[in-house]
């Protein structure tokens, strides 16, 4: 039977509505913003490794796009890569090479941008001293905590926090005050930032009933910069009556540095220091030409620059501000470098990864010894030995036997050093030639800037 074109479309109409209902509401919601797309779902650290294996061949398709497209997704896989993606052999192909180290440098990138920013917390309302720094080496990363010789009273004051995505060292500071608490220079371990008691809390606490010391209201001088914390910690001044020339005051300033990252060393030129009094009248540096240099010890927390300026008159009550841009060059990511059986290897082999390039050059006999010398170098933009070289001496470095056991070097001295390179003899007391050399370094070196920003600095 024939039907009419009015009953066609009245026929089409109720298939629609009984037999696809959600197309119907669909078209409703075209107009409206489409929900945003969910993010890629992170692999498990096996997923991952299989990932990494099913890509790396695909570096060396005869397909150009083919290669494109496994080099873009190694990156977009994010920093764990780096774990499982080695540098390409020297006898790879030139392409292979060039994408690989494209890939590891750009995830490297990632990784100092990391390191260098400042690490954020949230902290609000009661809770005690412990709970809050808990709560902030969860949020931020940082090991930080009490001593351990801490008694549990300290742990357990309640305090009132309001610090809404504040730094690290903003949160810190507030704990410490409300909580009347110190940070010491002496970490228990490196990567470690430990806290004691003020002696007025400790004193309050043998003898509560002792009239108890005000809280400061304020901290003393102090500014954040990134990851830095800077802080003045003493001024002394001196006029001598018999030689005004050796009149001098020193502001003793300590930068302390977010203990999730490893600094090597400081600097901080007298040039960009300036200082004004209340009637914003410069205070002139003794040495406006000197550079205040400074190396870190694994085991202390905190680096200290004294700051020489003129001695001022006793009408001048404080320094109004105080600023300058100093430096510091921090370890980046830590590669493992392996020399598989080291008689095999000719002298003068190396591998490369990121800024650095370690080099086997041999083994040498001496008595019941055997001296294995190793050459470290950096890209001359790194300057990464110009200044300091001692951290290299801290670098790991083992011997692995055939069950995977580490042999550690008995002794070791430096016998020689560029600008860009050093080369250290490290002394095992097992014949290495069978074995696997490892070696651990810092890959890439950042330079990051420290803003000093100090008010308000009380003259004595």
């Amino acid at each position: 039977m024939q039907r009419s074109p009015l009953q066609f479309a009245a026929a089409l109409l109720l298939a629609i509505c009984f037999v696809s209902p959600l197309a119907l509401v669909g078209q409703e919601k075209l107009p409206q913003d489409t929900p945003p797309a969910k993010p890629a779902r992170v692999l498990g650290d096996m997923e991952l490794i299989d990932r990494v294996d099913t890509l790396r061949p695909q570096l060396e398709s005869p397909s150009i796009p083919q290669r494109d497209k496994a080099q873009q997704e190694l990156i977009d896989l994010g920093i764990r890569v780096l774990d499982h993606l080695d540098p390409a052999e020297p006898t790879a192909a030139t392409d292979v090479i060039q994408r690989i180290s494209k890939i590891r440098t750009e995830l490297e990138k990632i990784v100092a941008s990391i390191a260098t920013r400042s690490s954020r917390a949230t902290l609000t309302g009661k809770m005690t001293v412990g709970e809050a720094l808990a709560a902030l080496k969860k949020q931020t990363g940082n090991d930080v905590a009490l001593t351990e010789t801490t008694a549990d009273i300290f742990s357990k004051r309640e305090i009132d926090l309001k610090i809404e995505n504040g730094t690290f060292w903003t949160a810190l500071n507030s704990i410490a005050q409300q909580g009347e608490i110190t940070i010491s220079p002496y970490a228990a371990a490196p990567g470690q930032l430990r806290l004691d008691p003020t002696q007025s809390a400790m004193q309050q606490a043998v003898a509560p009933n002792t009239n108890k010391p005000k809280v400061p209201a304020s901290l003393p001088p102090n500014c954040v910069s990134g990851i830095f914390g800077i802080s003045v910690t003493q001024v002394n001044a001196s006029r001598n009556l018999v030689n005004p020339k050796l009149n001098f005051c020193n502001i003793s300033t300590v930068v302390r540095w977010e203990p999730r990252i490893t600094p090597i060393s400081f600097q901080l030129p007298a040039a960009s220091i300036k200082a004004v009094d209340e009637q914003n009248q410069p205070i002139e540096l003794t040495n406006s030409e000197a550079v205040f240099y400074g190396t870190v010890q694994s085991e202390i927390a905190e680096i200290e620059f004294f700051i020489p300026v003129e001695l001022t008159d006793r009408s001048t009550k404080k320094i109004k501000t105080l600023t300058g841009t100093g430096e510091a060059m921090i370890a980046g990511r830590v590669e493992t470098f392996r020399f598989k059986k080291l008689g095999r290897l000719n002298d003068g082999y190396q591998q490369t990864r990121a800024g650095a390039t370690v080099t086997y050059q041999g083994i040498q006999k001496n008595e019941e010894l055997f001296g294995l010398a190793i050459k470290l170098g950096f890209d001359a933009q790194h300057n990464a030995l110009e200044s300091y070289h001692s951290w290299v001496y801290d670098n790991k470095i083992f011997l692995e036997d055939e069950k995977g056991e580490p042999i550690a070097p008995i002794a070791y001295d430096g016998i020689g050093q560029t600008k860009n390179e050093i080369t250290v003899r490290y002394y095992f007391d097992t014949d290495p030639s069978a074995l696997t050399l490892v070696y651990q370094t810092p890959a890439s070196i950042v330079k990051v800037p420290i803003k000093i920003e100090l008010t308000e600095i009380p003259l004595p």
